[in-house]
């Protein structure tokens, strides 16, 4: 929980303090900053957040500041071809070169979300600066000691790691497609859920009828939903004895559980 200042001239009523403090974490900016940029905008956030990344209106001198310093780490990277985004090659040099962070690291997912990547070796401007003004870094220095926290954060807070899993589909989701290739499906699969199933072996069986015996693309409603087949089903002191037919289950988890038991006997 943040600390808020308290202000002498006027008090701070619960709900302007739970917006202070959602300002704050979403732009990492100070209570005295995120109180003055939302008393000038009638305490409407989206209109204070955004006026803060403009680097506009009060304390707008800060938020310049840092617009600036990030703007010229953007450029750095941008693709001579399209100066609005980050290509291949700048994304390897930026991430691999510059942060240190493997490519094959899963970790590159959650940064990736952080920064409104809109899809695999491409960041667009106002992800990239928006993203690191949240995450309160303006320097390469400070990008990869952010890099360190929200590490720690990934690994420890599943609020933040349902929303990387789910943020992942549109990421690895081929242009112009719906759907997943079921190759790329259980790529990732494996990749974020190695740990995350009841054990390597049930991870396995589920992979395994995807390819062997739905053999069909992946839906993004498929991709969601499995994270809370596994939570809620899989993970249960019943396992797949819990599933419930009737249920608001998308009908591959149906053959699934068919699938299992018949294989079972």
């Amino acid at each position: 929980m943040f600390r808020l200042l308290t202000d002498p001239q006027s008090s701070i009523t619960p709900t302007q303090r739970n917006v202070i403090n959602q300002f704050v974490s979403a732009t990492g900016a100070s209570v005295r900053v995120a109180t003055s940029y939302l008393r000038a905008h009638g305490w409407n956030i989206d209109v204070a957040v955004s006026e803060y990344y403009d680097g506009s209106g009060v304390g707008g001198a800060s938020a310049k500041k840092d617009t600036k310093a990030l703007t010229a780490i953007f450029d750095k990277y941008k693709d001579p071809e399209d100066p609005s985004t980050i290509g291949l090659d700048g994304t390897i040099a930026f991430i691999q070169d510059d942060l240190g962070i493997d490519l094959e690291d899963p970790f590159v997912l959650a940064l990736a979300c952080k920064l409104e990547a809109p899809t695999v070796g491409q960041f667009s401007k106002d992800g990239f600066i928006k993203g690191w003004q949240a995450l309160n870094a303006d320097s390469i220095p400070k990008m990869k000691k952010a890099c360190e926290k929200l590490r720690s954060e990934y690994a420890t807070d599943m609020d933040l790691f349902k929303q990387v899993y789910r943020f992942t589909f549109t990421f690895v989701r081929p242009p112009g497609q719906r759907n997943l290739p079921i190759e790329t499906a259980v790529e990732y699969w494996n990749l974020l859920l190695g740990d995350k199933f009841p054990s390597p072996e049930v991870l396995k069986s589920w992979t395994t009828f995807v390819q062997e015996e739905y053999k069909r693309v992946i839906s993004k409603d498929t991709w969601n939903m499995l994270w809370e087949f596994n939570e809620s089903v899989l993970k249960s002191e019943q396992g797949l004895d819990s599933y419930d037919p009737e249920g608001a289950w998308p009908s591959i988890f149906d053959e699934y559980v068919a699938y299992t038991k018949k294989s079972k006997e």
